[in-house]
């Protein structure tokens, strides 16, 4: 029976919603007929279009410090780094000096004391213990701390990201024959298999180029480039070009990136997940900083000719806590692709939306 064919009022409304109850139920029964690959990759697309349709539509403060590239250098302070290095390097020489004399009187002072009521407390009561010519209360020894159920689910939280997808994907640590170019054949990605195949490719190399902008004052040109090998490490290097508009025709420039040494803990023949560690950076004419950044990221192949991804970075540049996702869909041609995309980026106190689109190239 459709929406309307019943006499008592429909729970949907059809002016809002037009559907039919048997397209519904017909649905819900394809997704569950799916096994459990396919429906991970329907269920994780459907999530990141959710995830970028709620991003984008959330209100964004327009704070000059959250969205001008000066808000950017003023978190990241790289020549207050430079002052910061240079006085603590100071302070330790001066520590230095007064931390030896303090530790040659105190050693003077403890060999006198060896000799004159020997080197340890022999009785063992563990009250009393002599350093130099003073007497001091001995600490008690700290309890042994066990993990408990709150630690257990803690460590189990941050493991879920690096083991439900292995275990969705039902990687058993087999060989990845890479394809010449994503659906060239049978194989979406990759064929998974317990031996080698001579006849397949050992590594992939991918290069994307993106334009992005804000819709406001500013614009970014991204590039990436994407080594994966059958071994799982790979390499993962970006870098992008940001450009922002201060008015009066004058506008003001940075440079941003990453080199990330990866690992791809999951896979299967229609996706796969890599996460790893490496430097992150920021450069202009201004001056330059450099920090730690965590990468975590995947690839999922629905069917010919599309794909889904997604990247995480977390890390810090200078003294600034960097955050940055990005997810697209792309639609392959042969080695060509060409992709839509979101990222969301906050630089300490700078934040941005970008809507991007570009093209790029398997080998």
């Amino acid at each position: 029976m459709g929406c309307s064919g019943s006499s008592v009022a429909p729970l949907i409304n059809e002016n809002v919603f037009p559907c039919d109850r048997n397209q519904l139920v017909s649905w819900i029964a394809f997704l569950v007929s799916l096994d459990r690959e396919s429906f991970m990759g329907r269920y994780l697309a459907a999530l990141l279009s959710f995830t970028v349709c709620l991003a984008w539509c959330s209100p964004v403060s327009r704070v000059c410090a959250q969205s001008a590239l000066s808000g950017m250098r003023a978190s990241i302070e790289p020549d207050s780094q430079e002052e910061k290095r240079r006085s603590n390097k100071g302070e330790s020489r001066r520590n230095l000096w007064d931390d030896d004399s303090r530790e040659d009187s105190s050693f003077l002072g403890g060999l006198i004391t060896s000799f004159l009521f020997g080197e340890d407390d022999d009785d063992e009561d563990e009250e009393i213990e002599y350093v130099g010519f003073h007497k001091t209360v001995a600490d008690p020894p700290e309890p042994k701390k066990k993990k408990g159920l709150v630690g257990s689910l803690i460590w189990g939280v941050i493991g879920m990201p690096l083991v439900a997808p292995r275990w969705l994907l039902n990687d058993e640590g087999h060989y990845a024959n890479f394809s010449d170019y994503p659906y060239a054949d049978e194989a979406a990605n990759m064929a998974i298999t317990r031996y080698r195949k001579r006849n397949r490719k050992f590594m992939r190399a991918r290069f994307l180029s993106e334009y992005g902008d804000d819709f406001d004052h500013q614009q970014k040109i991204s590039n990436r480039i994407l080594f994966d090998t059958r071994s799982r490490v790979g390499l993962d290097v970006s870098f992008d070009y940001l450009r922002e508009q201060t008015g009066g025709g004058e506008h003001d420039q940075t440079w941003l990136g990453d080199v990330n040494a990866v690992f791809r803990f999951a896979q299967s023949e229609q996706a796969d997940f890599r996460a790893g560690v490496g430097v992150a950076w920021q450069a202009d004419s201004l001056g330059s900083a450099s920090g730690a950044n965590f990468t975590y990221g995947g690839n999922v192949y629905l069917s010919k000719p599309h794909m889904v991804d997604f990247d995480l970075d977390m890390g810090r540049i200078g003294d600034a806590g960097l955050t940055r996702f990005k997810t697209g869909y792309s639609l392959y041609l042969n080695r060509l692709r060409a992709r839509l995309g979101y990222e969301y980026l906050r630089v300490g106190s700078f934040k941005a939306n970008y809507m991007s689109g570009g093209v790029g190239i398997d080998f």
